[in-house]
């Protein structure tokens, strides 16, 4: 091989090498830019199944539930929490491993921080942050890298949205911190929409005085339970329940004291009655109840119960102590009724054989006293 050769060899040896390297080069470059991408549609994905739950969700424990689940799935993280705070104080606390408490307490620590300062927190490892004071509740998680983010609704913080890792040898980046402050945006709307929707369906279902249900869910709510009892060989009782004297006490005191009459009323038959059970306001001074798989004898147990819990419930108008009476009816689905009209009928019929019987009674449709 001539000298002339060898150079061209080596030249060409040289050029080759280097193409090489500047393809291995592209090749990473291209690499990193496809994972880089991979990661960009895979948030993007998250985000927007996010938004499509946001959508449907009405219920504030369903939005509630998105956005701890999914905040992990955003930012890939071993702890995600949800921090809930009306009038700086906690509401709520609803974390991914399950574990929730409500408590009246004003946030403290880095949480305290975040809602005074109204910005994010991140942090390697918390054991070094100023002020912290652990999790509300004294809440077990052990943690160690943490990012908090203000979850805002015009301007006032609502909320907190927390992440943490236990050992994770990598701390939360600036663009974790901006992803979950978009998704604290977009948590901020679904929260409150999901607000707006249970105040609706509470205003549509409730009477407006008492708080108590109105009279066209206590129908609706009597038919469910009449078809359940029916589907299920049950029981199912009904109390009706009228004020004694109540046109006696509005004329003498006046519709104000009437109206807080009824309050109290509703108040006695709310603390009297279990969970699954439903009072309404019937109308004017008559309330019902709805005691589902409760056979006569249990029935009318509750409503001496509640007949003598009124009697105990004085209402002190101006100087006066104003003793207060109901009387009560009661029927049983199926003995003495098989369909929702019958059996309201029959609970009236009972009712206003307890008045005829000198009120503050309770009667049943089977006994008329």
């Amino acid at each position: 091989m001539t000298i002339a050769m060898a150079s061209a060899f080596a030249v060409i040896t040289v050029v080759f090498l280097a193409y090489i390297m500047l393809s291995r080069k592209r090749l990473r470059d291209l690499t990193t830019q496809l994972t880089i991408e991979q990661v960009k549609v895979r948030e993007l994905a998250v985000l927007n199944d996010i938004g499509s739950l946001f959508y449907r969700d009405l219920d504030e424990a369903s939005v509630r539930e998105t956005i701890v689940d999914k905040s992990k799935d955003l930012i890939r993280s071993e702890f995600s929490a949800l921090l809930l705070i009306d009038n700086h104080a906690v509401t709520g606390f609803y974390t991914s491993i399950g574990e929730s408490s409500t408590c009246k307490a004003k946030p403290t620590g880095i949480l305290e921080k975040v809602f005074y300062d109204v910005l994010p927190l991140r942090g390697r490892d918390i054991t070094e942050l100023a002020g912290y004071k652990g999790l509300p509740g004294d809440h077990p998680a052990k943690i160690k890298s943490i990012l908090v983010v203000p979850v805002m609704l015009r301007n006032v913080v609502i909320g907190e949205i927390i992440l943490a890792n236990r050992i994770g040898p990598e701390e939360f980046s600036s663009k974790d911190e901006d992803l979950l402050l978009t998704l604290g945006f977009h948590a901020a709307f679904a929260l409150e929409r999901a607000r707006d929707h249970e105040e609706i369906t509470r205003l549509a279902t409730t009477d407006g005085l008492t708080g108590l249900n109105n009279h066209k869910t206590f129908h609706e709510k009597l038919e469910v339970e009449v078809d359940r009892a029916r589907r299920f060989r049950e029981n199912v009782s009904l109390l009706m329940i009228d004020l004694d004297f109540f046109k006696r006490l509005n004329d003498t005191y006046g519709h104000r004291a009437g109206d807080d009459v009824l309050k109290g009323i509703a108040s006695v038959l709310g603390e009297n009655i279990r969970n699954i059970d439903l009072a309404a306001r019937y109308g004017g001074e008559e309330f019902v109840i709805v005691l589902p798989a409760t056979p006569l004898e249990g029935a009318i147990v509750t409503a001496e119960r509640i007949r003598t819990a009124i009697m105990k419930h004085e209402i002190s108008i101006g100087n006066d102590a104003v003793p207060l009476t109901v009387s009560i009816g009661v029927s049983t689905f199926p003995e003495d009724a098989l369909q929702r009209e019958a059996l309201i009928e029959n609970a009236d019929i009972a009712l206003y054989a307890a008045k005829h019987a000198g009120r503050n009674k309770v009667c049943s449709f089977r006994d008329f006293c």
